[in-house]
């Protein structure tokens, strides 16, 4: 009988413990659009490009403990620079673009992309049409501080861009994921 117990016990705790572990890599992804000009760069070859902002996430039903910050290939684009003819230039490159984002409380936004909390380098590969189809790290664990600044509502945002052509770099969003 005592045998039937223990078995008994095991298979009904099982289950609290698989979900228990689960419920400690739950992760929300979340899209932070980079509206108002915000993720528009005029970039030169090699000249770091810089745009400052404030957001925040929005209302979650529970306040996020841990996260990562990431962004995809899909959400970045590179036109090239005119050449002069009405046509972007027709010099297939390709090359290494390098995003990194700063956060840092809302006040902190004149000097936000010096003294906030650093994101990046993230490498974008680009292939020979200058389109990316690779982000190097795949994401950032975020710090204590800036789920702090999360938590809080909005915070200060700076992003800069180098590129290896000259042109414009669009980033629609970066990807939050967010856990408790």
């Amino acid at each position: 009988m005592r045998t039937r117990t223990w078995v008994l016990m095991g298979i009904l705790t099982i289950p609290f413990l698989q979900f228990g572990g689960c419920l400690q890599q739950l992760r929300v992804p979340v899209e932070f659009a980079l509206g108002g000009g915000l993720g528009i760069f005029a970039v030169e070859a090699g000249v770091p490009t810089q745009n400052r902002g404030t957001g925040s996430i929005g209302d979650a039903p529970v306040d996020p403990g841990s996260g990562s910050i990431n962004i995809k290939p899909e959400n970045v684009s590179v036109t090239p620079a005119n050449n002069g003819s009405g046509k972007g230039t027709v010099n297939y490159q390709g090359g290494t673009l390098t995003i990194t984002a700063w956060i840092a409380a809302l006040d902190e936004l004149e000097t936000v992309c010096e003294t906030g909390e650093e994101y990046g380098p993230f490498s974008v590969e680009l292939n020979e049409a200058n389109q990316p189809v690779s982000v190097e790290p795949s994401d950032i664990t975020l710090s204590q501080n800036t789920i702090d600044l999360i938590n809080g509502g909005q915070f200060s945002l700076c992003i800069e861009v180098i590129s290896p052509i000259d042109g414009t770099v669009t980033i629609d969003a970066l990807s939050f994921d967010l856990g408790l």
